[in-house]
């Protein structure tokens, strides 16, 4: 086998997990307009969702998926907020959350979305709580789950639904 087979996951994976980073901020920049158009807040996760991809088809045996969501959390800290460990702690939190819970489930698809679901919950709930610790989330817990939750985890599911197999076949292809 040559080196560049052995290399593709290694190389690939965290250029695309930093990618993600970037075009999670172009869409909410792009279509911003959209996705918080009152009362709703659509968050593209697509960083989580990538994380939550490599959780899903085992990444972590061939490269350091901790150092990587570590170091994503801290980029999307400096990128977005200027806060440092919000997102780095939800990230590595929802990624934790998301292995313990890959053990017990496989790799089916309703599976890997249950497993996203309660990635992304974790997520969004961890974030809520250090903006209302910080003083940043003035809105009731209630009105966080309808308006922010809800849309965010339609919108996230349904595009980890229409990709998981196209992606699926593209780690597969990595290997």
């Amino acid at each position: 086998m040559a080196f560049w087979q052995l290399t593709r996951l290694r190389v690939i994976y965290p250029v695309l997990f930093v990618l993600t980073l970037f075009i999670d901020g172009t869409l909410m920049s792009g279509l911003g307009g959209i996705l918080t158009h009152f009362p709703w807040h659509v968050l593209p996760t697509l960083t989580l969702g990538w994380a939550f991809l490599g959780v899903q088809f085992d990444v972590d045996n061939e490269l350091p998926l901790w150092f990587y969501v570590t170091l994503v959390g801290i980029l999307f800290d400096m990128y977005y907020t200027g806060i440092f460990g919000t997102y780095t702690c939800a990230f590595l939190v929802a990624v934790a959350v998301m292995k313990q819970l890959h053990r017990v489930l496989d790799e089916r698809l309703l599976s890997g979305l249950f497993l996203y679901l309660a990635g992304l919950v974790v997520y969004l709930f961890i974030s809520y709580l250090a903006g209302f610790i910080i003083g940043l989330a003035n809105i009731s817990l209630l009105t966080f789950l309808m308006y922010e939750v809800l849309p965010t985890v339609f919108l996230n599911v349904g595009l980890a639904a229409v990709v998981y197999y196209p992606i699926w076949s593209f780690f597969q292809f990595l290997r």
